[in-house]
C-alpha cells in the first residue's frame, strides 16, 4: 500500500529531517509560554491574596503603639511573630471619640523556635464579645465557641484538628483549621483573649518582654460610624493621643500602596509577554524566510509534480502550527510546576500578599498560554505565504528546476 502523501506527511517530515532547528524553534515558543503561564498566575496570585487582604481586614483604624506600624503590617501580610502592648486603658481613651461606632482589642504573642515552644508563630488573641473582623470568619471552622486553651490554626501551622501543640509550656488543642488566605492569618495561631494573656504571662519566664498587665493589648480594630471619614479619624486620634504612645493609622492605605505596587507589577508583567511574544514572531518569521530561500528547489520540484500553490503554503502553515503547538504544551506545562515552586518564594520576598487562585482559573492560564503560544507559529509564516502568493516568487520556483 502506497504512502499518501498530502501537506501534513511532508511538513512532519521536514520536522523530522530538521531536528536542531525544529527543537530550537519549539524551544522558543515554549519560553514564550512559559512567560505566560508564570507573568499570568504572578498577576492574579497577588490580586487574590490583596483581595483576601482587604475582605479580612474589615477595620477602617488600627490602633498600635508608636513606633510600631511596620510590625502590625508584618503581622497581618506575613504572619511574622510580633509582641508588642499599647499603653494601659488604650480602650477607655479611644471611648472619647464619638466618631467610633465599634471597637475590637487584639492580643499578639510570638512565639518561639526553642524548647518552650512547638515552632515559632504569631498568637493572635481575638475579643469574642466584641469581635467584628476575625472571630465572625473562623468561627465556620468550628461549631461550638472558642473556650479557652483551645486554638484555632492557619493554614500553614503544622497540627491537626484534635492534636495538641505547645507554647511557653502550655498545652492547647487545636480545634479547627482554616483554608489558605493568601496574608498572615496563614501563619497564624487564634485563641481567645484569656488564653492570649496567660501566653503572654508564660512568656516573660523565657522572653525579655515587660510585664504584660491583666488588660495588656497589642492593638485596637476600628469600625467608624457611617460618613466618618477614616483618615481624619486615625489623624486626630493620632494628634491627641501621641504623647500617650498610642498611633492610629488607616488600615486600607497599606492595601491601597500594595494595590497601587500591584498594578505596576503586572503593566511590567503585561509588557514583558508582549515584548517577548513579538521578539518569538520575529525570529520565526525570519527563520521561516531563510528556510523558503534554503528550499526553493525542493518546492520547485512539488511544484512540478503537481503541488498547488495553497498545498505549499498548508505545508509551511503546517509546520510551524505543529511546531507551536508543541512549544506551547511544552511551555505550558512547564509553567505549571515552575510557578508552583517560584511564584511563593518570589511573592515572599516582595512582602505581597499571596493567594493561588481556583482550579478553574489555572485552567483558563493554561489555556490562554497554550493559545497564544499556538498562535505564534502561524502567525510567523505570513511573510513567507505571501511570497508563495507572488508571481515573481513563482516564476523563480521554475527557474530552479
Amino acid at each position: 500500500m502506497k504512502k499518501r502523501i498530502d501537506a501534513m506527511s511532508l511538513a512532519m517530515e521536514n520536522i523530522r529531517q530538521r531536528k536542531t532547528r525544529s527543537i530550537c524553534m519549539i524551544l522558543l515558543v515554549a519560553l514564550f509560554s512559559i512567560i505566560v503561564y508564570m507573568g499570568s498566575m504572578f498577576s492574579l496570585s497577588l490580586r487574590s491574596g490583596l483581595d483576601s487582604l482587604s475582605n479580612r481586614l474589615g477595620a477602617d483604624v488600627i490602633v498600635v503603639p508608636a513606633g510600631y506600624k511596620a510590625e502590625i503590617e508584618s503581622v497581618l501580610l506575613k504572619g511574622e511573630p510580633s509582641t508588642f502592648y499599647l499603653p494601659e486603658n488604650t480602650m477607655k481613651k479611644l471611648e472619647q471619640f464619638e466618631e467610633i461606632e465599634q471597637m475590637t482589642p487584639q492580643i499578639y504573642v510570638a512565639t518561639l523556635s526553642a524548647s518552650c515552644c512547638s515552632y515559632p508563630v504569631q498568637i493572635m488573641g481575638i475579643d469574642i464579645e466584641s469581635d467584628f473582623l476575625i472571630y465572625p470568619w473562623i468561627s465556620n471552622s468550628i461549631q461550638k465557641e472558642l473556650d479557652d486553651n483551645e486554638a484555632i490554626v492557619g493554614s500553614h501551622v503544622a497540627g491537626e484538628q484534635g492534636e495538641k501543640i505547645h507554647f511557653f509550656n502550655q498545652e492547647l488543642k487545636i480545634v479547627g483549621r482554616l483554608k489558605s488566605t493568601g496574608v498572615g492569618f496563614d501563619a497564624t495561631v487564634f485563641v481567645n483573649q484569656k488564653t492570649a494573656k496567660e501566653l503572654a504571662k508564660a512568656s516573660e519566664r523565657i522572653t525579655a518582654n515587660r510585664v504584660a498587665e491583666e488588660d495588656v493589648i497589642s492593638s485596637v480594630m476600628i469600625k467608624v460610624k457611617p460618613g466618618v471619614d477614616s483618615v481624619k479619624l486615625s489623624s486626630k486620634i493620632s494628634r491627641a493621643l501621641a504623647h500617650e504612645g498610642i498611633f492610629a493609622m488607616f488600615s486600607k492605605k497599606f492595601v491601597n500602596t500594595i494595590s497601587s505596587n500591584l498594578k505596576v507589577l503586572s503593566s511590567y508583567v503585561g509588557g514583558l509577554i508582549l515584548i517577548i511574544w513579538i521578539f518569538s514572531i520575529v525570529i520565526l518569521s525570519i527563520s521561516f524566510m531563510a528556510i523558503f530561500n534554503e528550499r526553493k528547489k525542493e518546492m520547485a520540484v512539488l511544484r512540478v509534480l503537481g503541488a498547488s500553490k495553497k498545498m505549499l503554503q498548508e505545508i509551511i502553515v503546517k509546520e510551524a502550527g505543529i511546531l507551536s503547538l508543541w512549544g506551547a504544551a511544552l511551555g505550558s506545562f512547564l509553567g505549571i510546576l515552575l510557578s508552583m515552586i517560584i511564584l511563593p518564594l518570589v511573592a515572599k520576598s516582595l512582602t505581597m500578599p499571596f493567594l493561588s487562585p481556583s482550579i478553574l482559573k489555572y485552567i483558563l492560564i493554561f489555556l490562554l498560554s497554550f493559545v497564544l503560544g499556538s498562535l505564534i507559529g502561524p502567525i510567523s509564516t505570513i511573510r513567507v505565504v505571501r511570497k508563495l502568493t507572488e508571481k515573481d516568487s513563482y516564476m523563480s520556483l521554475k527557474e530552479e528546476i
